[in-house]
């Protein structure tokens, strides 16, 4: 059984976010994508999400703290954090007080991303939900 899963991307790197949206489009998934954090907190309020992939760094809002909003005011959504500048701490702190599920380094390997919506998509939503993105 298949499952179109709807996903927020929260990149303010445009030709990245462009090519995630469509990636995951090619999928048959809803996406749902800004490169705005407080933007990404608003799109979050009006759309039942399954998953996020989010930017450590964005202006005026941090991928955590939309993270951290989201979980706080609509409800928690499981997410794959992504940032070429981060420190170890800041992974640290994503990974374990903030329930991120995956923290990925940039650039972007899609294999490994693919590789890690598809764990994340078996721990929260089951195995039967089909075969790992091609």
């Amino acid at each position: 059984m298949s499952r179109h899963f709807s996903v927020l991307i929260v990149e303010d790197d445009d030709p990245l976010r462009q090519c995630l949206m469509d990636l995951l489009a090619d999928e048959g998934w809803v996406v749902h994508a800004t490169g705005s954090g407080r933007e990404a907190v608003e799109l979050a309020r009006v759309h039942v999400l399954d998953f996020s992939l989010v930017d450590l760094h964005l202006p005026g809002i941090s991928g955590l703290d939309v993270i951290r909003t989201i979980a706080r005011e609509i409800r928690p959504v499981p997410s794959i954090m992504m940032s070429g500048q981060a420190t170890g701490e800041e992974a640290r702190i994503a990974a374990a007080e903030q329930g991120v599920f995956r923290f990925l380094r940039k650039p972007l390997d899609l294999q490994h991303l693919r590789w890690s919506m598809d764990l994340l998509i078996q721990h929260h939503f089951g195995p039967r939900f089909g075969p790992p993105l091609a």
